[in-house]
């Protein structure tokens, strides 16, 4: 049914959380700010690391300074504890035996991004992979998912954005794919409503054919 399959990365592929708690609670500390549970870093995620440690500190307090210290402890510790959900590799192994064309889309900075494909090495599935400043907009804009259909030369019928984020559901939305959203990640909904929903990754088995 589907040619073209986007995945969000973190929370859909890869479970980062711990890597970005342990990051954003290193940063806290170190400018003597209150810290929280990982729960709450959760609530926080899927908007780009500016909006979470916005979010972490407070808009009133925000510093540029706290961001760009934050940037360079994940640089350091984004592998740390980070790791493939359980079962995505096969649902990767099973889009590509078909003979679907396979990109990530995330949030973060396309130079974590790219880390994170080539050290995971998810690079032997996906086609192309890019970052929030990979385009002029990030999702939930429609931007970037339009700029790859028109890229690959394909309808929207034959796509489907695949995330745990209200993000990835609102930017499919936005250009007129179809979304399935992840419960087994972290992220949330809000208004927007997706076309399939999965509790656990190996439910994507039978919407990726």
């Amino acid at each position: 049914m589907f040619e073209l399959f986007i995945f969000d990365l973190d929370g859909t592929i890869l479970d980062t959380i711990e890597d970005i708690h342990d990051s954003l609670t290193s940063t806290l500390q170190f400018f003597n700010l209150q810290t929280f549970d990982i729960e709450t870093t959760k609530s926080y995620v899927g908007d780009g690391f500016k909006a979470l440690v916005q979010r972490a500190i407070g808009d009133t307090v925000f510093k540029e300074e706290y961001e760009t210290h934050f940037r360079k402890i994940y640089q350091k510790n984004q592998t740390n504890k980070t790791k493939p959900f359980e079962n995505i590799f096969e649902v990767f192994e099973q889009l590509k035996y078909n003979d679907k064309k396979l990109i990530i889309l995330s949030n973060k900075a396309f130079d974590n991004t790219d880390y994170l494909v080539k050290y995971y090495r998810l690079d032997k599935y996906f086609d192309e992979w890019y970052g929030a400043d990979s385009f002029p907009e990030k999702k939930p804009s429609p931007t970037p998912i339009n700029t790859i259909l028109n890229n690959n030369q394909l309808i929207p019928s034959k796509a489907i954005i695949i995330g745990d984020n209200y993000t990835d559901i609102e930017a499919g939305k936005n250009a007129n794919i179809k979304t399935c959203f992840c419960e087994y990640g972290y992220g949330k909904l809000r208004d927007v409503k997706p076309d399939f929903s999965v509790k656990k990754v190996k439910d994507l088995l039978n919407i990726c054919k």
